[in-house]
Formats: C-alpha cells, structure tokens, sequence
C-alpha cells in the first residue's frame, strides 16, 4: 500500500485531487480536518481545549473554536499541540488498520498542515510522496468565498496564518499547481499518481 500525503492551503484543491484518487484509485482517504472535529468530542482533548481557551464557554463547537484559533497565530499554536499529536497517532493508527485489511492501494492523508505541523518527517522517513497543490492567491480566495460559508475577511484573516506556497514548496516531494480548469487538473493528478506508482514499482 502507497501512503501519500497531500497538502496545500485553504482551496487550493487538495480535497478534489484526493477524492479524484479515492474514485479512479480505490484510495482510502483519511481527512485530518474531519478527524480532528472528532477529537474535538474526546474527554481528553476537550479538556485540553478548556484549559487553553476557558473563555469558549461550555460546549466546543467548530464554529466557536475557529473564532478563537483564527484569532492570531498564538492561538493557532496553541490549539495546534494539542490537537496534532493526537491526529499524527490517529493516522498512523489508521495506516496500519487499512494496510492490515489489504482492501486500498494507497492511502491518501488529506491534511492542510502535514508541513506546518512537522508531520511531514513522517513521509521524510517512510519514503511516502508528499504532494503540495499551490494555486494563486488570488484565485483560492475566490474560490472559498464563492463555497459561501466564509467572509471574505475571514478567508483573507486564515490565509495570512497558513504558510506561503513558496516556503512549503521546500518540503514536497511533487507539486501539482492547480490554476486553470478542472478537467486540466485532475489530468495532472492522474499524470502524477502514475509516475508514484511506476515508481513505486521500480
């Protein structure tokens, strides 16, 4: 089973190349956003999350937790090492679960800070291909504000706390720039998963 990490910033098109290897390539997608709001739930990380941010009130809900995380990048540190440990320890769970059943080919980790968070030195020792989609800014802050569950601020506030292009350009492996037509990138991913696989197999 191939493991390939993913990346890229908020609607750059990570999601749809890995959903585009989970229905060509029978792909199991483990989304780290998505597990992470699960951890969210756990007794464990929501009394960490208390501690550090008491002023959330009662209950923890995405919503109001972006609020505070997206606040500054303090906050987004903060909310980061509690949270990353337990989505690292979940996804190298998850790995050896899939590879045990032996149903998927490749293992996809759709994750928007595999770098910032260092997951990155996983696929550093593992020999498994860490892909980055770039796209202009311009053109993901048109893109998530046209999705229409975020403000404009709002979208411009995360982008400013996510790293550029330019400096996670240094820890992929392969880099996919997703800035013309649906159709032209998923050939591009196609292009790119062929030559991990051939390569994989040579």
């Amino acid at each position: 089973m191939i493991v390939i990490g993913i990346t890229g910033g908020i609607a750059s098109g990570k999601s749809v190349a890995s959903n585009i290897l989970k229905e060509k390539h029978n792909a199991y997608v483990f989304d780290a956003d998505k597990e992470a709001k699960k951890l969210l739930s756990t007794q464990e990380i929501s009394r960490a999350v208390f501690n550090a941010f008491p002023n959330l009130g009662n209950v923890i809900t995405a919503k109001s937790l972006a609020k505070v995380v997206f606040l500054n990048g303090e906050n987004q540190k903060k909310i980061n090492q509690i949270i990353h440990p337990a989505v690292n320890k979940e996804t190298l769970k998850r790995i050896e679960k899939i590879r045990d059943e032996n149903q998927h080919p490749i293992f996809v980790v759709d994750a928007a800070l595999i770098i910032e968070s260092g997951s990155y030195q996983y696929y550093n020792e593992s020999n498994s291909p860490l892909i980055l989609i770039t796209s202009p800014e311009s053109v993901r802050i048109e893109r998530a504000f046209a999705r229409g569950y975020l403000a404009l601020e709002t979208i411009q506030d995360r982008i400013k706390l996510q790293w550029p292009d330019e400096k996670k350009k240094e820890y992929a492996d392969y880099i996919i720039e997703n800035n013309s037509s649906l159709a032209n990138f998923e050939s591009e991913v196609e292009k790119l998963i062929q030559t991990i696989i051939n390569d994989t197999k040579s």
